[in-house]
């Protein structure tokens, strides 16, 4: 196995896509280890990651190439342990200099603090955020100014948004392509004259979800107006 080509083996890791089996592979050699942690483009991990900082920059670091991270807290209870904070946000980051894709799924600990380190993170094209009580139109202000290529934007039960100067910086930038806006509190219902504010943005939007207090209104690239439904 030592003696195979580099060539050889990457070939035989992109061709094992069952997570259990890349798994039992990587504990082959330690070649299959190595390369196995390098082609890793994709991670998500649940309510069990409760490591100390240095841990988990021992475990990103691991993959180098990291391109899209998943982190869902959803069924945390305290006995899972503590969970992700603002600095151990940054740690991931740091570690992932190629991520374009972020996900935060019930990150009750990640706050505007936190959505902040994300101006160092120049590749992120697209940010999840659902159920984050801590997050705040500062935070998504911070993104949206410091998140150049940002094409996709979800806000799920978000229930601190309350102001809309990040939707007007995103549409004057003119970068975004899908925004979905669900289920989130907001100190005032926004109107169509709130969604002016986002100006030249409406030329590239491919896709627009905007669903609060029982209204859903939908436009997709096709179509010239917006449907309300409820």
């Amino acid at each position: 196995m030592e003696d195979l080509p580099e060539e050889l083996l990457s070939e035989i890791v992109k061709r094992v896509t069952r997570r259990s089996d890349l798994n039992s592979l990587s504990l082959v050699s330690k070649r299959f280890f190595t390369l196995e942690a390098e082609l890793k483009g994709s991670i998500r991990v649940g309510s069990g990651l409760c490591l100390a900082t240095e841990s988990l920059a021992s475990l990103f670091s691991r993959f180098p190439n990291l391109s899209k991270v998943e982190i869902d807290y959803a069924g945390w209870t305290p006995f899972h342990g503590g969970q992700l904070h603002n600095q151990d946000l940054f740690v991931i980051l740091s570690c992932c200099p190629s991520l374009t894709d972020l996900t935060l799924s019930f990150c009750s600990h990640i706050d505007d603090a936190g959505l902040g380190y994300l101006r160092y993170s120049q590749k992120l094209i697209s940010l999840r955020l659902k159920s984050a009580p801590g997050i705040t139109s500062s935070g998504l202000l911070s993104v949206a100014v410091g998140c150049k290529s940002l094409s996709c934007l979800h806000l799920i039960d978000c229930e601190k948004i309350g102001s809309t100067e990040w939707l007007e910086y995103l549409g004057w930038n003119g970068s975004l392509e899908e925004l979905v806006v669900k289920n989130c509190k907001f100190d005032f219902v926004i109107n169509q004259y709130d969604l002016l504010n986002f100006g030249p943005g409406w030329m590239k939007l491919h896709k627009f979800d905007f669903e609060i207090k029982g209204r859903f209104w939908d436009f997709h690239e096709g179509y010239d107006h917006m449907e309300i439904v409820g």
